[in-house]
């Protein structure tokens, strides 16, 4: 694989003019992908709902109603913007923009099929840090409105941000140590293998728990249904986003939208090999194959986004936040003692205790000790999925029953 940097270098040959160019294409690059996949999201979205629901969604501007999202960016920026009285305005103001800013800052690492607009040694940390500054802008717009149902939608965007980061980040956690290294590059590298696409950490029981927590956990920091409810229209009106319109509105739309499309590409970087594919490994080829199998893998992950939307009812607030201490989080850190026994059969020899397994299934690498592992963290996450649901599930019923009770 390679960035933008080495490609300008191999053309150019001077430094400082790579240098500048590739920060210059980077930024735009980050600039132009973001709302672009945005307002291919909000059309994919609306039109499949639309048939979900036996309806057309929308169809009038430009064929199939592919220029909607332009006419309607076009309102937006036309739109009076309107600041409450008594409001905080520099922080109702810098809300939306700090929103933005940590979308913006996600995408610096996430690649683009082989190309990546930066390589930092900890991607995976830095991605998941500035994902924490979109609970600050929330909770801004929410004080700064000066209204009481935005007050309470920041309040809710924050306990329920904060509830999600944690299990997201322990499922990652697993995938670290099995890389052994929070490099994104290093990550999609642990998965190619020749273009089999058998190595994808999904195919594998503690990718497949790691990936299901992460991505039930990243719809919540989305906002995604079933978990919308800091901004649920039904009940507070549209939560911490009530008292802007405008330009800061899109903003805010914007940044939403950004952050699924974010959601999704991390998702397809750590658990579905990134743009890994058949014929990847050709020269230049290779290359545009991989940027085309980004596409398709991020495309489908947001479908099931869509989905989702389309059958899902939203969750109570104490359901919302029952499911995340009481469930997730416990697959999650259960998920890193499956991955810990995963290392330890996949890779540890005698020197390390493990020697009695050179006789029995092979040695560190071997397939036999790949299918060893394969079963033993199969039946054990199993027990834990089972386990969790269970517990989780008589919780729910004496929560339910004590309701019944005190009414």
């Amino acid at each position: 694989m390679y960035d933008i940097s080495h490609f300008l270098l191999s053309w150019t040959g001077q430094t400082w003019l790579v240098t500048l160019v590739g920060y210059i294409l980077t930024t735009t690059m980050i600039l132009v992908v973001g709302p672009v996949g945005m307002m291919l999201f909000t059309w994919i979205e609306r039109r499949g709902i639309g048939l979900m629901q036996d309806r057309k969604g929308p169809n009038r501007v430009g064929p199939f109603g592919l220029l909607q999202p332009i006419s309607e960016a076009i309102k937006t920026m036309t739109k009076e913007d309107i600041t409450p009285v008594g409001a905080d305005r520099w922080v109702h103001f810098l809300a939306p923009v700090v929103m933005m800013a940590s979308t913006v800052l996600a995408f610096a690492v996430i690649p683009l099929g082989k190309l990546y607009p930066s390589q930092i040694n900890v991607g995976v940390l830095f991605i998941i840090g500035v994902s924490a500054l979109h609970t600050l802008g929330m909770l801004m717009a929410g004080w700064g409105s000066n209204n009481k149902f935005a007050l309470l939608g920041g309040m809710r965007a924050a306990a329920q941000m904060i509830s999600y980061e944690i299990p997201q980040v322990m499922s990652l956690v697993a995938i670290v140590m099995w890389v052994g290294s929070m490099r994104v590059a290093d990550v999609i590298n642990h998965q190619s293998n020749g273009g089999l696409n058998l190595n994808w950490h999904i195919f594998t029981p503690v990718g497949a728990l790691a990936a299901l927590v992460f991505f039930i956990s990243s719809l919540a920091e989305g906002e995604r249904t079933p978990f919308d409810i800091p901004e649920a229209d039904s009940e507070i009106v549209a939560g911490y986003m009530t008292e802007y319109s405008g330009m800061k509105f899109a903003v805010f739309y914007l940044a939403n939208y950004m952050t699924n499309l974010a959601i999704c590409a991390v998702t397809a970087a750590m658990f579905l090999g990134g743009g890994n594919g058949p014929g990847t490994s050709i020269p230049y080829l290779g290359g545009l194959l991989a940027i085309i199998y980004l596409i398709i893998k991020v495309v489908l992950l947001f479908w099931f986004m869509v989905v989702i939307r389309a059958t899902v009812p939203r969750l109570r607030v104490d359901q919302l936040m029952s499911f995340a201490w009481k469930f997730l989080l416990p697959l999650a850190l259960f998920n890193i003692f499956a991955m810990g026994i995963w290392i330890a059969v996949t890779q540890w020899g005698a020197d390390k205790g493990f020697g009695f397994l050179n006789d029995l299934v092979g040695q560190p690498g071997s397939l036999g000790r790949t299918l060893t592992a394969f079963a033993v963290t199969l039946v054990l996450n199993a027990i834990a999925v089972m386990g969790a649901l269970a517990l989780y599930r008589g919780r729910t019923r004496s929560y339910l029953a004590q309701q019944v009770t005190a009414a």
